[in-house]
């Protein structure tokens, strides 16, 4: 096995919504494919376009595992939301966080599965390290957060072989520009998650592309 993955890698697809429409056909169209989705939500910070408000995400109804991204002020503050929904992962960024051991503290009161995420031009070394290496999932951003459909960025896989060599051995999730063509540098960096908004969301045959990405993910692992 490459990059130290230990497990069957996963890809979750990301669903960054504006409009209700849109949110409920892609929660649709995922449902029959994957098993777990992104939610991502961006606010003004993050974003020049937000994306729908936290409440709005969480409460539409699927059958899927969600995750959710906050790209947001305060992502401690939506935890409680979260759990009422019946959220499976909440990530929070941490460049929006007075507090990452504040963030760890209240999801672990309320029972919640949590991860931090890292924007690309932060540095790994602005995890509070005493906090990230409890995390359920680190997500790396390959891409500047708040936007789809950019290019991946090498220094984002240089920061998850830096945490793999940190002796992190749970879920790390690579966010922004994996495709086909980049999902073996992302697995040789040591991800076992990928996270994949506009190659899945823009192919012309969804389908498709969830079984071209899928048969590159089995052709590495074995």
């Amino acid at each position: 096995r490459g990059g130290g993955v230990n497990f069957m890698p996963v890809i979750v697809p990301t669903i960054f919504a504006f409009d209700q429409l849109f949110l409920e056909e892609r929660l649709e169209r995922y449902e029959g494919l994957a098993e777990r989705v992104q939610l991502d939500i961006a606010d003004s910070n993050f974003s020049a376009q937000p994306t729908l408000s936290v409440d709005f995400m969480v409460e539409q109804p699927t059958t899927l595992k969600r995750d959710v991204h906050l790209m947001v002020a305060e992502p401690v503050e939506w935890l409680e939301k979260c759990r009422e929904e019946a959220i499976d992962l909440v990530i929070g960024q941490i460049e929006s966080m007075s507090s990452q051991a504040e963030f760890k503290k209240e999801a672990e009161r309320l029972g919640i599965k949590w991860g931090l995420a890292v924007d690309l031009d932060t540095a790994v070394t602005d995890l509070d390290w005493k906090t990230a290496k409890e995390a359920d999932q680190l997500l790396v951003m390959t891409v500047r957060a708040g936007k789809e459909g950019q290019k991946l960025e090498q220094k984002g896989l240089d920061k998850v072989k830096a945490l793999r060599q940190k002796g992190y051995s749970k879920e790390i999730c690579i966010d922004g520009g994996v495709s086909e063509r980049t999902i073996d540098k992302c697995l040789k960096a040591g991800a076992d998650v990928l996270a994949i908004g506009s190659s899945l969301s823009q192919a012309e045959d969804v389908v498709a592309a969830w079984e071209n990405l899928q048969e590159k993910i089995k052709a590495y692992a074995v």
